[in-house]
């Protein structure tokens, strides 16, 4: 029979436990596994569609002007796209979806593995963060770094902290 410490859940500090900003980046995490793994979906189960006029399609949908200029920009990048790499698209979308709903049950369940992961799996992409800031500035490539980058900083914080006031 176990101990009862072992089925306990993770031990946590009051203050972590009165810490309100994780379960937001866990709900932002899990955002966007959501939209990955569907995104991930429909190209792995729909690998021939037009998606430039599903892109067009969903703008028009949504009340957006197809015919904005950041719209035809898409368009344009989504018709480059040939029908044989929709499928490595697609598993990559599955793949960072997966990751991205990792990291957010780790962080959902306060685990530090969590913290982890995603302090490790978001650093790592800065640098295909900056590389695509750098060919073109956007506030929304800008917004994204930065909140990845804050993200970061406050995980490391916070896992310091820990290591600070529990040391092994």
């Amino acid at each position: 029979m176990a101990s009862p410490s072992a089925a306990a859940p993770h031990p946590t500090s009051e203050p972590e436990r009165r810490d309100r900003l994780l379960p937001w980046i866990a709900a932002e995490r899990t955002l966007r596994s959501v939209l990955l793994l569907a995104v991930g979906i429909a190209l792995v189960t729909h690998p021939h569609e037009n998606w430039a006029h599903e892109v067009s399609r969903l703008a028009q949908h949504l009340g957006m002007d197809p015919k904005d200029n950041w719209i035809q920009r898409l368009v344009h990048k989504v018709k480059r796209i040939r029908a044989h790499e929709d499928m490595v698209f697609g598993v990559a979308a599955l793949a960072y979806g997966a990751l991205e709903a990792t990291e957010a049950y780790g962080l959902f369940r306060r685990r530090p593995w969590g913290e982890w992961l995603t302090v490790v799996a978001t650093s790592v992409l800065f640098v295909p963060e900056l590389w695509e800031l750098a060919k073109s500035v956007s506030l929304l490539k800008f917004a994204a770094l930065a909140v990845n980058a804050l993200v970061v900083a406050y995980l490391v914080w916070r896992l310091r902290r820990r290591r600070l006031s529990h040391p092994s």
